[in-house]
C-alpha cells in the first residue's frame, strides 16, 4: 500500500466528514457540521490547512491545522485542531506523515502549538514521536454552550 499525503480537494469532504463523525465519536460527542459548511469554512474561505491521508482503498486519515490567536504576544500560532487515522491503519506511520505535513504548511507560524485531548494517550504517544513536548495542562477542562 502507498500511503499519499497532500492537501485536501473538493472531493474528499464526503470522506473527510465521515472521519469527523467517528472522531467525535471517539471523543463523546456528535458532529453536526455538514460537507456544505465544511466546504465553506475550508475551500471557499479558508479558515486552516486540511491534509489528508489516502491509499488505494480510499482516505485513511486526515489532519486539520487551525489559526490560533495569542492575546498576550499578540502572534498567531497554529493548532493541530483535528488528527484522526482509521483504527485498522494506527500506529502505521500515517499520524506522524500528517503531522509532518502540517509542519510544513505552518512554517512561519511564530508560535506553533499542538493542543491534543488528554485522554487520547494514542495522539499524545504520535505528538511525542513527532518532538513535540507535551505542556502543562490544568485538569479538568470545562464546557458550556453560549447561546
Amino acid at each position: 500500500m502507498t500511503l499519499i499525503i497532500r492537501k485536501a480537494t473538493l472531493g474528499d469532504l464526503p470522506g473527510v466528514h465521515q472521519m469527523m463523525i467517528l472522531l467525535a465519536r471517539h471523543h463523546g460527542d456528535k458532529a453536526t457540521v455538514t460537507p456544505e459548511r465544511l466546504r465553506e469554512q475550508l475551500f471557499d474561505n479558508p479558515i486552516g490547512h486540511l491534509v489528508v491521508a489516502g491509499e488505494e482503498e480510499g482516505l485513511v486519515g486526515y489532519a486539520l491545522l487551525l489559526p490560533r490567536p495569542n492575546m498576550v504576544t499578540g502572534g498567531t500560532g497554529q493548532e493541530i485542531h483535528h488528527l484522526f487515522v482509521m483504527e485498522w491503519r494506527r500506529k502505521a506511520g500515517v499520524g506522524q506523515a500528517l503531522i509532518a505535513a502540517l509542519r510544513q504548511a505552518s512554517k512561519g507560524a511564530k508560535y506553533p502549538r499542538i493542543v491534543p485531548h488528554s485522554d487520547n494517550f494514542g495522539t499524545q504517544y504520535v505528538y511525542r514521536r513527532t518532538g513535540h513536548a507535551q505542556l502543562p495542562s490544568p485538569e479538568p477542562r470545562f464546557r458550556a454552550e453560549l447561546v
